[in-house]
């Protein structure tokens, strides 16, 4: 079976799964990542709300619990979640070939997420987690899943859809549908940009590229530089310069697409 519908499998399996309690059904399944309120226990599951209420109660051992949770994964995977499990990548997935018949019919777009000055905009989800997510809860109430667009999908809009006449938004209703706004408009600009730019389980994730027993792994002494790789990486990553690259979610394009076949997936 090709590398590419096996992701895919698993993406729609984990969609599935992530979206049982819909139909009210306690798995018992929590997902160890960004899917607010798909899950029966969506309050203790999000990681980052998790680290957000530790953070704003000084409850320590709440806020370290998603840390060693998705730390754990991170050791064994590195950022292999976001490529193959997370609902939201499984979305930008399918919306990832809006951007690329872009930047081939427009030559404005072309340069859009490879620009020099791009790989700076990528720290921005490491403030998310660190900023938003952390400091800010310690003193002010207001939290990062407070504007989340990935909340509001998921989230609010079900809820409205569901109890119209019931729902009471809060004060950051109206800034959390301009950002889920901009959210779409990004994702249909420039591939994987939520998991480029902004998602804060992907900053927790990303350091442990370096460190994991799963990783991609470029034979650089035989690689031909032909940049095919470069090409198909929804990341944007030079892939024959990488080195363990804390942006590689392990989708495997790369990994498909070498002519040499030269790239592959590594276990220390």
């Amino acid at each position: 079976m090709e590398l590419r519908i096996k992701r895919l499998l698993s993406q729609v399996f984990f969609f599935f799964i992530a979206n049982l309690g819909a139909l009210k059904l306690k798995t018992g399944f929590c997902y160890p990542f960004f899917y607010c309120h798909s899950c029966p226990a969506a309050t203790s599951s999000c990681p980052i709300g998790a680290m957000e209420e530790g953070a704003r109660n000084s409850d320590w051992k709440f806020l370290l619990y998603p840390f060693l949770i998705l730390g754990a994964i991170g050791v064994v995977t590195g950022r292999a979640v976001c490529g193959w499990a997370c609902p939201i990548g499984l979305l930008q997935r399918a919306t990832g070939i809006v951007p690329r018949k872009l930047k081939k019919k427009y030559n404005i777009l072309k340069k859009i997420g490879q620009h020099k000055i791009e790989r700076y905009f990528r720290y921005i989800k490491y403030f998310d987690l660190i900023g938003l997510a952390i400091v800010i809860p310690i003193f002010i109430s207001f939290m990062f899943t407070d504007i989340c667009p990935v909340g509001f999908l998921v989230g609010t809009i079900p809820i409205l859809g569901l109890n119209p006449g019931e729902y009471v938004p809060n004060e950051f209703f109206y800034v959390a549908l301009v950002i889920f706004i901009l959210f779409f408009v990004l994702i249909f600009l420039v591939e994987r940009g939520w998991c480029r730019y902004f998602c804060p389980v992907g900053a927790l994730l990303a350091p442990f590229n370096k460190i994991s027993f799963l990783h991609v792994s470029v034979n650089k002494k035989e690689c031909t530089h032909c940049d095919i790789c470069s090409e198909v990486c929804p990341m944007g990553i030079d892939v024959p310069n990488m080195n363990r690259d804390p942006e590689c979610i392990l989708c495997g394009k790369c990994v498909n697409a070498c002519p040499e076949n030269v790239i592959k997936f590594r276990r220390i």
